[in-house]
């Protein structure tokens, strides 16, 4: 089920632009592995119109060469004209991402917003695995609706699955764009688990809403 349009966040491209690294830095988080140091942030820029627009960035940088190797670098994962929530894990297994972003309706019906989980590598942080999450309100599943949100909390990497964890507003949440598998319920918070989800192959997530 499609509860919404797309839109063009999501997109990977290297900032290679000054004003882009010269932006205002809205937010940020951070994690570390092995004396590598991984930052992702939400710059506040405007679009062609004024409006304010946010760019969503991954970032690397060498605290020990002793035990780090990389070449300090810079992607842009995409862009959001709401108020990005974000989250950044590492460890042995790699490296994951996430941020929640999306626009505000017209007509007064309200924000929207989806979460991206990107799997980076963790030496070009180019996405090597996407996998998204939404919320919308719906009388019953497979039934017309309207947007929600799901933003991203925190990620936790365990030895097993990659847990991704947040707020929704919306009482469908399920995998971007389908909806297949997905939740119907009351609940502001969701949880979603992704068994190898640094493995080869994309498989669907196991979802929760609380």
């Amino acid at each position: 089920m499609r509860i919404f349009g797309t839109i063009a966040v999501g997109m990977a491209t290297l900032l290679g632009s000054a004003a882009h690294a010269e932006l205002p830095v809205f937010k940020t988080a951070q994690a570390s592995w092995q004396g590598c140091d991984y930052t992702i942030k939400v710059l506040q820029d405007v679009d062609v119109d004024l409006r304010p627009l946010y760019r969503v960035s991954v970032q690397s940088a060498v605290v020990s060469s002793d035990t780090c190797s990389l070449v300090p670098t810079a992607v842009e994962l995409g862009t959001s004209r709401v108020e990005p929530t974000i989250a950044i894990a590492a460890n042995a297994q790699g490296l994951v991402a996430a941020y929640s972003g999306g626009e505000y309706v017209r007509l007064g019906i309200g924000k929207w917003a989806v979460t991206h989980v990107h799997r980076l590598n963790p030496s070009t942080l180019q996405t090597m695995k996407l996998a998204e999450l939404a919320a919308g309100w719906t009388s019953a599943p497979g039934t017309a609706g309207g947007p929600g949100t799901a933003e991203v909390d925190q990620i936790t990497l365990y030895p097993s699955h990659v847990e991704v964890t947040g707020t929704r507003n919306g009482n469908l949440f399920g995998v971007y764009p389908s909806y297949s598998p997905y939740r119907f319920g009351e609940g502001t918070h969701f949880a979603a688990f992704y068994t190898g989800f640094f493995g080869p192959n994309q498989q669907q997530p196991i979802l929760f809403i609380y």
